[in-house]
């Protein structure tokens, strides 16, 4: 299985798989590791990695994670790859200028913003019906309004640039 680990804001890939012999590898970026664990408590993990054991007391909420072992401090979110390409989707943790783009044909029911317009990460920007279904194209972050390019009443292309945030 796959997932996402961010940590300090750094994505890196992270594989679950198990070999033939049974074992579980985890595979960080391009290194893997035999990984063998036992919950020994509700937030103590026991762990045995290429033969070496650790101690990792964690304590999780959702998807953020604070983990102590060998007396070291980390923080990092975990994902797997359905979540991550989802959250990527939505736009969740967008940075920098966002271009809000429809992901299949349809027609603008409504712009509920203007050029210039400040929004925050959630709010509403463009109602669009497709397959006879009206879906709210939302703000992936707190921002501006750079720009408009559509009008109410306009068929649109999948993919069509519907408003930018910057």
């Amino acid at each position: 299985m796959g997932f996402v680990a961010i940590i300090d804001g750094q994505k890196i890939p992270v594989g679950v798989t198990t070999d033939s012999e049974g074992r579980t590898v985890v595979t960080v970026e391009d290194r893997e590791y035999v990984v063998d664990s036992r919950w020994t408590q509700m937030d103590l993990l026991s762990l045995l990695i290429d033969g070496q054991s650790y101690q990792v007391d964690i304590h999780s909420e959702k998807d953020c994670h604070r983990v102590l072992i060998e007396g070291e401090h980390f923080d990092f979110e975990l994902f797997d790859e359905r979540k991550t390409l989802l959250k990527s989707a939505a736009g969740l943790g967008a940075e920098g200028v966002q271009e809000i783009k429809t992901s299949m044909p349809g027609k603008i029911v409504k712009i509920l913003v203007s050029e210039g317009d400040e929004v925050q990460q959630g709010d509403g920007l463009v109602i669009v019906e497709a397959m006879k279904m009206e879906n709210e194209m939302k703000s992936p972050k707190a921002g501006v309004v750079k720009r408009v390019g559509i009008k109410e009443g306009e068929a649109v292309e999948s993919g069509a640039v519907l408003v930018v945030v910057e």
